[in-house]
């Protein structure tokens, strides 16, 4: 063979590279060409091994590398989403484990709180105070007054026999909602109840409202005096209690942002109807009066369709739904003629006592 015809053989080569390789060298051209087998081959020189540098240029030696190849975590919004929401819980774990656990009366929840008992007692007063020198407080033997007291003495009697209070053997409160099994369970923190200062006032307002203060000082309006029965006082009344009984003053969901805040407080009022309705029973009150008080009370509202929606109370219709379900009403009923059949019975053998 020539010299021309070896010549023609490269250069054809050397013309028609594979489309999808890289560029072939030299050498490997030569190789197959008859005449050239002998020539020894040349492996390339090592390059550095660095990935790193590599993934900056979007490349590998040797070879071209897809982008999508070096992207990193960060750069997948899912992934982002992922880490930020597995950081934000264990900083929630984190801070909550600074505080104590402690179970709910009746519902049996547990939540943590932020406050001592002195220091939710403290901060509760000093917010009454704000409220109560708003208005014009009524004197303690005006009839209005004395009226409001009788009915919190009722509530306040029944939460202390139906917690447990004065003989831990006598809790219905508590019996009719244990769970099965809940021997063994985390005992209801009732012990915040035993220190209350339990006090009524009557404030001169035409705007049907109760307030209570975790202390135990409850605020009632002239209007809602006006307007309710002292059922449906009950009824207002116990639910305010159930606030209490629940400590969701001291609860720690008061330090979470805005929306977070809105649901849980949502959640803690129909926690709050529930212990209520309970205690209405366990006081002697039918508990359709706390179906009537609510449903009543809705006429007086007067929102807007964007202060609903911005409101911390859920829906009316939500509330009286889940307070008329047939497992509420059981337990409620339950307390209601225990303790109308106890009466009873005091009247018959005991016609000259004192209710309270």
């Amino acid at each position: 063979m020539n010299s021309r015809s070896v010549l023609s053989q490269i250069l054809r080569r050397y013309h028609q590279p594979t489309p999808t390789s890289s560029p072939r060298r030299l050498i490997d051209l030569f190789s197959p060409v008859r005449g050239f087998s002998s020539l020894p081959r040349v492996r390339p020189a090592v390059r550095p091994s660095s990935t790193a540098a590599s993934l900056l240029h979007g490349q590998y030696y040797g070879t071209t590398a897809r982008r999508s190849s070096v992207l990193r975590w960060y750069h997948d919004p899912r992934k982002v989403a992922a880490a930020t929401a597995i950081t934000l819980s264990a900083t929630a774990m984190a801070a909550c484990s600074r505080y104590d656990r402690e179970i709910v009366p009746c519902t049996n929840r547990s939540h943590r709180v932020v406050y001592s008992h002195q220091e939710e007692r403290d901060l509760g007063d000093a917010d009454f105070a704000v409220d109560k020198a708003r208005f014009v407080i009524l004197d303690p033997s005006d009839p209005r007054s004395i009226r409001a007291c009788l009915v919190t003495e009722r509530i306040v009697h029944a939460a202390h026999r139906g917690l447990g209070l004065y003989d831990s053997n006598d809790a219905p409160m508590l019996r009719v909602t244990r769970k099965w099994g809940a021997a063994t369970a985390p005992q209801p923190h009732t012990s915040h109840l035993r220190a209350l200062n339990w006090e009524v006032f009557v404030a001169e307002n035409g705007t049907p409202d109760v307030v209570i203060a975790p202390g135990g000082k409850i605020l009632v309006s002239t209007g809602f005096l006006d307007h309710f029965s002292d059922e449906e006082l009950a009824a207002a009344l116990a639910h305010e209690v159930g606030h209490v009984i629940a400590r969701h003053t001291a609860d720690i969901s008061g330090w979470f942002p805005v929306f977070l805040e809105r649901i849980i407080s949502r959640r803690m009022e129909i926690e709050a109807d529930y212990i209520g309705i309970l205690l209405l029973g366990a006081a002697g009150f039918h508990p359709q009066w706390a179906l009537a008080e609510l449903a009543k009370r809705e006429k007086f509202a007067r929102f807007s369709v964007l202060e609903k929606l911005l409101s911390y109370h859920p829906k009316t219709e939500k509330r009286l739904q889940l307070l008329s379900q047939a497992k509420t009403m059981k337990e409620a009923l339950e307390l209601y003629r225990e303790v109308t059949a106890m009466d009873k019975v005091t009247d018959r053998y005991f016609p000259y006592h004192v209710k309270v």
